[in-house]
C-alpha cells in the first residue's frame, strides 16, 4: 500500500470507534478473500516501453456516456454518517472536485435527493426490494434527481457472517438524525433491512429493471457465463467484484476473475472491477487487462473518517498521481496507450 494511503488508514482507526472500524474493515468468515484480493494485483508484472513522448500525460478517460479525470471511481459504501457527519455529501464533492463518479449505496445515511443538482456525475447501487414498487420508486426518483445510472448488486442474497464486526453488537454511533433507511428521493424514507432485500431474484428481474428507465450495470459478477447473461437481459455494462471480501469467503479474487470475464465478454459490453485496489500501479494493471474504469471503496472511507471531504480528496488526489506516474515510467501518454502488452502474467505472458 502507498505510505500516504497507509498514513491516512490509521489515522482512521485511531478516529472511530473500534466498532466502526470493524463494521468498514471486516470481511466474511476468515477474511481470506481480503487478503487474496489485495495480493492477486501482484501477480501481474509491468512492461515499460522506452523512447516515448512522455512530455504530456493525460489520465482522462471516458467511462459509461461521460470524461473523468482519470478512471478511478468511488464504490458505493452504505452507512457513511458514521465515518464522518457529513457522509456521503462530502464523499460525493470529493469526487465532483476530482472530476469522476460517485456512486451512492442503497444503504446510505444521506437520501439521494440530497445530492440532487449539485456538481458531478452521480450513479445509484440498488438492491431489489421485496416490495417492487419501492423499488420503481426510487429508481424514478434517482433519474429525476439527475441520477446516470443504476448499479444493481447480485451477490448478497443474504449477509455473509462477519466474525470482526459481529462481535459488536452495533455499528456503533451515528451522528444526530442520521439513520441507516431505503430513501426514497423525495424527502420520504423507509427503514432499511436487509432482510427485505429480494432473495428471489432471477434473471427476468434484470429485465424489469432495465425498463425503468435508467442504464443498468451489473455489480457482483465473477465469471464469464454470468457476464454474458447479464448482457442478454438488459445490462449494459458490469462490475467485477466480490463485494471487497465482505460475502463469499474464499470467492476468486477480482483480478483473477477478470480475464475470464473480460475474455468472455469480448468487447460487447464495458467492464469495470473493484477489490483490493490500493495504488494508482494496480488501477494501471486492471486496465491493460481491458478494464473500462477502477472502484475503491475502504480507501476513500478511510480518507472520509480521517478528514472527511478533504480526506477523500487526499486519497484520490494520491491514486491518481501514482497512475499518471505509473504511465509516464511505463510509457503511455494517455489511458488508450495501457494496453494489454504492458503487463505479464508471472506465470507467462498476458494477452
Amino acid at each position: 500500500m502507498d505510505p500516504e494511503l497507509e498514513l491516512i488508514r490509521r489515522q482512521a482507526e485511531h478516529k472511530l470507534p473500534p466498532a466502526t472500524w470493524d463494521f468498514l474493515s471486516a470481511g466474511a468468515g476468515t477474511e481470506s478473500t481480503i487478503r487474496d484480493n489485495q495480493a492477486a494485483w501482484q501477480r501481474w508484472w509491468l512492461r515499460p516501453r522506452v523512447l516515448r513522448d512522455m512530455s504530456r500525460v493525460d489520465t482522462r478517460a471516458e467511462v459509461l456516456g461521460g470524461e473523468v479525470a482519470a478512471p478511478i471511481l468511488l464504490a458505493p459504501v452504505g452507512r457513511q454518517r458514521a465515518f464522518h457527519p457529513d457522509g456521503e455529501e462530502a464523499s460525493a464533492a470529493a469526487a465532483a472536485a476530482a472530476d469522476t463518479v460517485y456512486c451512492l449505496a442503497t444503504s446510505a445515511t444521506t437520501d439521494l435527493h440530497a445530492l440532487a443538482g449539485r456538481p458531478g456525475r452521480r450513479w445509484l447501487q440498488l438492491y431489489v426490494s421485496e416490495d417492487r414498487e419501492l423499488t420503481r420508486q426510487v429508481v424514478a426518483n434517482a433519474a429525476a434527481g439527475g441520477y446516470e445510472r443504476v448499479v444493481v448488486t447480485l451477490d448478497r442474497p443474504v449477509e455473509a457472517t462477519r466474525p470482526r464486526s459481529r462481535r459488536h453488537r452495533t455499528l456503533g454511533p451515528l451522528p444526530d438524525g442520521a439513520a441507516v433507511t431505503t430513501h426514497l428521493g423525495d424527502g420520504s424514507t423507509r427503514e432499511h433491512r436487509p432482510g427485505r432485500w429480494d432473495r428471489a431474484l432471477t434473471w427476468s428481474d434484470l429485465d424489469w429493471l432495465a425498463e425503468l428507465g435508467l442504464p443498468l450495470t451489473a455489480k457482483g459478477i465473477l465469471n464469464g457465463e454470468d457476464a454474458l447473461r447479464c448482457l442478454d437481459h438488459g445490462v449494459d455494462s458490469v462490475i467485477v467484484s466480490n463485494h471487497g471480501g465482505r460475502q463469499l469467503d474464499g470467492a476468486v479474487p477480482t483480478a483473477v476473475a477478470l480475464t475470464e470475464v473480460i475474455d468472455a465478454v469480448d468487447g460487447r459490453a464495458p467492464v469495470l472491477v473493484d477489490g483490493g485496489i490500493r495504488t494508482g500501479g494496480q488501477a494501471f494493471r486492471a486496465l491493460a487487462l481491458g478494464v473500462r474504469a477502477v472502484l475503491i471503496g475502504r480507501p476513500y472511507v478511510w480518507g472520509l473518517a480521517a478528514d472527511g471531504e478533504r480526506g477523500v480528496g487526499r486519497v484520490l488526489d494520491t491514486l491518481i498521481a501514482e497512475l499518471r506516474e505509473t504511465m509516464t515510467l511505463s510509457g503511455c501518454a494517455a489511458i488508450a496507450d495501457i494496453t494489454a502488452e504492458r503487463v505479464r502474467d508471472r506465470g507467462g505472458a498476458c494477452g
